[in-house]
């Protein structure tokens, strides 16, 4: 984590960008230590808000798309062969593609919002060859919430934003469950409206 650090302070937005497509490539860089370390940065004014959040979710969005080649072009195959390489988890990959299957493109959008499945649901719609333009619509769809809140958390915890590592589970329950409600507001408004 230091190293994080220290390379976000030495190098700027560069770093910020360099480990937020290393991130979602699956490199297991915490997105909370990153973001929640940029929002450090914006409050003591070294950062600015609206730069951050732009740096950010195009490298995500970067990031994303080279995983999604990844599964493209190397396919289930490549990644159960060489995914130990960058802590590839199997587990997780697994329930990454089982959402895909089920929801498509939507999949994409609650997969970037779901810590621990996020960055892996760019793989399924690779190996699926979902249409990059809808994908990348997705992604970004899914990527701007989740920055916007971890840059925020980091911004309001201050000098406390390393809190966001130490509640990382609590975090993960509150974002599932604010996620699910707003899947069944959406479900009850679509039926509603047919």
């Amino acid at each position: 984590m230091e190293y994080i650090i220290m390379f976000m302070q030495e190098w700027g937005y560069a770093a910020l960008f360099i480990t937020m497509v290393l991130e979602n490539c699956n490199i297991p860089i915490p997105s909370e230590i990153i973001l929640g370390f940029a929002g450090y940065l914006i409050a003591t004014n070294v950062f600015d808000f609206h730069v951050t959040m732009i740096v950010a979710t195009v490298a995500g969005v970067v990031g994303s798309v080279l995983s999604y080649y990844i599964g493209e072009h190397g396919g289930r195959p490549l990644l159960l062969k060489y995914g130990k390489y960058i802590f590839f988890n199997h587990h997780k990959f697994e329930l990454a593609e089982k959402l895909f299957n089920k929801y498509g493109g939507a999949a994409v959008f609650i997969g970037r919002l779901l810590p621990g499945v996020r960055t892996f649901i760019s793989f399924p719609a690779g190996v699926a060859r979902y249409s990059m333009g809808r994908f990348i619509i997705w992604t970004l769809l899914g990527t701007v919430p989740w920055t916007i809140l971890l840059v925020y958390l980091g911004k309001l915890l201050g000098e406390h934003w390393q809190d966001l590592i130490a509640y990382n589970h609590e975090f993960t329950i509150v974002v599932g469950v604010v996620l699910v409600i707003a899947v069944l507001i959406g479900y009850m408004k679509y039926k509603k409206n047919k």
